[in-house]
């Protein structure tokens, strides 16, 4: 076996990168560059059309208007722009016992800032929530906030019948799609949620530094509130914040660089073919799935029904700092191990007692071939 590198950490942050993204870094330096929406001249103008293309391209991907897509740094970003924007003192906000500290650390913080009340919906060791825990709970809250797609196991929470029962308890939706966008069909998401955040850099393939919080058609945006206030480029006579979309929530100079980028890695997506990526991803995650049911002394931390692109096990003879230092030192290979940020989620796994799993989430451009690699390193390694 050869020692090219492979890459199985998509889920942290895709590699590579759509193949257009070099030309379409260089062009932005050469071509345009300037602050969108902060003049008339071409530069700014150019700079502007490329800002309103990658708006209008992610509204057309989880349905809303262009106006209601709104930049931020990153996914946790506009988780905290939504959390910290919305609740309200004494509020209370229905999650899961399975989320990502992006979620569980500003509730966290909220719960002692304001004193909202923080209600958590029964998760077995599968990912799987009880539906009929999530309809108790739901009762007199005020938001129901949690991840689409789980970052360790990849266990996907039932959304119509969550969407279905904030709608009937009257109760703002904000998803953590995160590791779904790009991963899963999100058609039609924000007819399903109100508020959706997630990030360029993992499954739209793009670079690191855009983080977008997506607002349904029907969402009230007087309530929600910024986060930060200043410039806009518009209503510059005025000293308070612009109440309008999408000005009222995009102070300062915002990633252009990372912008271009995206618009272009969504266009070659696009092109490229949106269901042939998650098809893609689907059968080489049920392909290494199979595999590794064939190696020794191995816990797949498995789902059931529709899953995300991760996957995680542990090596029962082994600590997975050590699985994970051979991988990369002797085979070249990148997983992730750990916690994944996510401790909550080995709670509910009863992996907190190895320090986490081993993860393994597949990207658009992994191949047979990778995961046959990965078999045959992790039985050496096992066999040692």
């Amino acid at each position: 076996m050869d020692k090219k590198l492979v890459y199985f950490d998509n889920a942290s942050t895709s590699f590579p990168k759509a193949p257009i993204l070099q030309e379409s870094f260089c062009n932005f330096l050469d071509n345009a560059g300037a602050n969108a929406s902060r003049g008339v001249y071409s530069l700014a103008l150019e700079s502007g059309r490329i800002l309103h293309r990658c708006r209008f391209l992610l509204s057309q991907l989880v349905s809303t208007e262009p106006k209601r897509i709104l930049f931020h740094l990153n996914a946790t970003h506009a988780i905290n722009v939504a959390l910290q924007g919305f609740l309200k003192r004494g509020d209370i906000v229905v999650t899961t016992q399975m989320e990502h500290n992006a979620i569980k650390r500003t509730l966290n913080a909220l719960k002692e800032k304001i004193g909202i009340e923080i209600r958590e919906i029964t998760t077995d060791e599968f990912g799987n929530i009880s539906l009929q825990s999530a309809k108790e709970l739901c009762k007199g809250a005020r938001m129901l906030a949690c991840v689409h797609v789980n970052n360790v196991n990849g266990a996907t929470i039932p959304l119509e019948e969550l969407s279905q029962i904030a709608k009937d308890e009257n109760l703002c939706f904000l998803l953590d799609a995160s590791q779904s966008v790009g991963v899963l069909p999100v058609d039609n998401i924000l007819k399903k949620v109100d508020l959706i955040a997630f990030s360029g850099h993992k499954g739209l393939l793009s670079t690191m530094g855009v983080g977008v919080l997506g607002l349904s058609k029907e969402f009230d945006e007087d309530l929600l509130e910024p986060l930060i206030f200043g410039g806009t480029g518009s209503l510059s006579e005025e000293e308070y914040q612009p109440r309008f979309l999408p000005d009222k929530f995009e102070s300062g100079t915002i990633n252009m660089h990372g912008i271009t980028n995206l618009k272009d890695s969504l266009e070659w997506i696009y092109s490229y073919g949106i269901y042939n990526i998650y098809n893609h991803k689907a059968n080489l995650k049920e392909y290494l799935y199979e595999k590794l049911q064939t190696i020794n002394n191995i816990n797949i931390y498995s789902t059931q029904g529709t899953s995300g692109a991760n996957l995680s096990f542990i090596i029962k003879n082994k600590s997975i700092s050590d699985v994970g230092f051979l991988l990369s030192d002797t085979y070249n290979i990148c997983i992730r191990i750990g916690l994944h940020c996510s401790p909550a989620t080995h709670k509910c796994l009863d992996t907190l007692k190895y320090g986490g799993t081993i993860r393994v989430s597949i990207g658009a451009f992994n191949t047979k071939d990778e995961i046959d690699y990965l078999i045959y390193a992790i039985k050496e390694i096992e066999a040692k």
